[in-house]
């Protein structure tokens, strides 16, 4: 079994620990509701049932071990949900997080540069194709680090910072299809957009959740 198929696999792991967890939440929100109706009763079964119950929920919820993992699990919801996902737009957010770096001109102290793209702090290690598309590069340079880029139309997408490609040149992809992996210990992702030599800014395409 190789590298990549072992990433792949990880990461379909974690999406089934995501399907357990809304399991987990359902019954939480189950038993929560048996709670509140056997409070307006006054007897000894009901009162042994709200301490079985509370014992139950002490063990099964804890929330600041599944916090980051309820975030991802509800964001993958509302992908599915025709009203609340972007699924029906042409393009999606390739990870889900918060932008530290905008489109355009950058001030620093000492020096100024103009970004081309925009730099996101990722909740997820896997990103997703913005757009459907065909890989046309596979790379590394100072700037981006491993990058991918793919061509969707006029539009050249570039994926930037990645430490894992699941994809090779010649690939097609389609929205929202898995194409590579963030490093686990920085989880920064660059991407940048280009049409007819000039870039655009990425945040016009598709929203940061």
């Amino acid at each position: 079994m190789n590298k990549i198929t072992r990433k792949r696999i990880k990461l379909q792991r974690k999406e089934n620990l995501n399907k357990k967890l809304a399991l987990q939440v359902l019954f939480s929100i189950v038993l929560v509701g048996a709670v509140i109706f056997t409070k307006q009763l006054d007897t000894d079964l009901s009162k042994q049932f709200l301490n079985a119950t509370n014992e139950i929920m002490t063990e099964s919820i804890r929330p600041k071990e599944i916090g980051n993992d309820l975030k991802e699990f509800f964001s993958g919801v509302a992908d599915k949900i025709p009203f609340m996902s972007n699924n029906n737009t042409e393009y999606v957010a390739p990870v889900s997080g918060k932008v530290y770096q905008n489109y355009g001109m950058v001030k620093g102290e000492d020096s100024s540069f103009y970004n081309h793209g925009i730099d996101i702090v990722s909740n997820t290690q896997s990103i997703r194709s913005v757009s459907g598309g065909k890989v046309a590069q596979i790379g590394n340079n100072d700037k981006l680090s491993n990058y991918i880029v793919i061509e969707d139309g006029d539009r050249l997408i570039i994926y930037g910072q990645i430490h894992q490609s699941f994809v090779k040149e010649g690939d097609k992809v389609s929205k929202g299809d898995i194409i590579g992996a963030l490093n686990e210990e920085s989880m920064n992702l660059h991407i940048e957009v280009w049409e007819d030599g000039e870039s655009v800014n990425p945040a016009k395409l598709f929203k940061i959740n």
